[in-house]
């Protein structure tokens, strides 16, 4: 089990450890801000800002919301939750290995 503290209000960082398929991955996502906000996994896109047969699938597997979270919205690709002030916790268990270096986490809320 892999556990992340991040934030809302943070720019796009990359995900710092990689992550192993089937293994339960938490986020602790802080909201500092006085209304809710939005926090983004996304898959690193390609040259041309899209995403190909040669993109790997990083949100694919299960998300769990815990209380402050809200609205989730997933593809293969991409997956954000709203967060609520205060924040929430988020656990992933991804269907297919993560190398850090292809999956971004950013907030919405600066």
């Amino acid at each position: 089990m892999a556990n992340f503290n991040v934030s809302v209000t943070q720019n796009r960082e990359q995900q710092p450890a990689d992550i192993t398929a089937g293994v339960s991955t938490t986020y602790t996502i802080s909201n500092t801000l006085e209304g809710s906000s939005y926090f983004t996994l996304e898959t690193v896109k390609n040259s041309d800002g899209f995403y190909d047969t040669t993109s790997p699938k990083n949100t694919s597997g299960s998300f769990t919301l815990g209380s402050g979270l809200s609205s989730l919205v997933q593809s293969d690709y991409m997956a954000s939750v709203v967060v609520a002030p205060g924040g929430g916790v988020l656990t992933f268990v991804p269907a297919i290995d993560i190398v850090k270096e292809t999956l971004d986490l950013r907030g919405t809320g600066a």
